[in-house]
């Protein structure tokens, strides 16, 4: 098989396996193949392959992720550096600010959760280990505002007003102006944007570069913490971020 099909190949599995791990629900053939544009008899010639291989598996309602799944998610764990490093640090933090604290990084124009300490009075929700969030909302503007400018003004110059947790609506110029804050303080606060009654406090992580390559954040409910209170922690987020920078060289 020439070079230029296996790549083909490998990113239409891929792009199979994202459409069916974005899904709450299994997903059928036909599904799949209209969520990756792929050809009905291509989709199910790699859905073939990744169920036999234990990435997928098909119940009478569609197709779910696999067992195989795991191992990897696993090993990243286990090798990841800001993955190993994070967890004292934000225990420590919790411990501090009683305030859950968690690690974010980012996976194309989305943020996903590495690490996660729940603080005593946790939150009235619970993120396992891989969860995916948005850029656009809460301390996700702070990878956001870090990014390549060229994606970043896409992302932005497409976005479309959206109504906030607490009924406030979000515009590309909102946006903008919250993306430009941050990079004036280094950190952001955010009050019921994507849940209501969250308020969280989120600080960037950087590499030996100088580059932003996570997050680091607070948050807790707004009947124990408001906004003015959450940055009473500020400088103790700011450190834990330069610690994990620091161990990261």
């Amino acid at each position: 098989m020439a070079e230029g099909n296996q790549g083909r190949t490998l990113e239409r599995a891929l792009d199979v396996i994202e459409s069916v791990s974005s899904s709450t629900d299994p997903l059928t053939l036909t599904q799949i193949s209209k969520a990756t544009g792929l050809h009905i008899a291509t989709t199910k010639r790699i859905l073939g392959t990744l169920e036999k291989r234990d990435y997928l598996k098909m119940s009478p309602t569609g197709y779910t992720l696999g067992p195989q799944v795991l191992p990897h998610a696993h090993a990243f764990q286990l090798q990841d550096r800001l993955a190993l490093i994070s967890p004292p640090i934000l225990r420590e933090v919790a411990s501090i600010s009683s305030l859950t604290s968690s690690v974010f990084v980012p996976s194309g124009d989305q943020r996903v959760l590495i690490s996660r300490i729940e603080a005593p009075n946790a939150l009235g929700y619970e993120f396992p280990i891989g969860q995916l969030l948005s850029l656009t909302l809460g301390g996700g503007k702070v990878l956001l505002a870090f990014m390549d400018q060229e994606k970043r003004d896409e992302i932005v110059n497409n976005y479309e007003p959206f109504h906030l947790a607490d009924g406030e609506i979000q515009t590309a110029e909102t946006l903008r102006q919250d993306l430009a804050n941050i990079h004036e303080t280094d950190y952001f606060v955010s009050s019921s944007e994507r849940s209501r009654g969250t308020v969280s406090l989120t600080a960037p992580i950087r590499n030996g570069h100088d580059e932003v390559i996570a997050t680091i954040s607070i948050a807790g409910h707004d009947g124990l913490i408001n906004e003015s209170a959450i940055l009473e922690h500020q400088s103790l987020v700011l450190q834990a971020a330069r610690r994990i920078s620091t161990q990261m060289l």
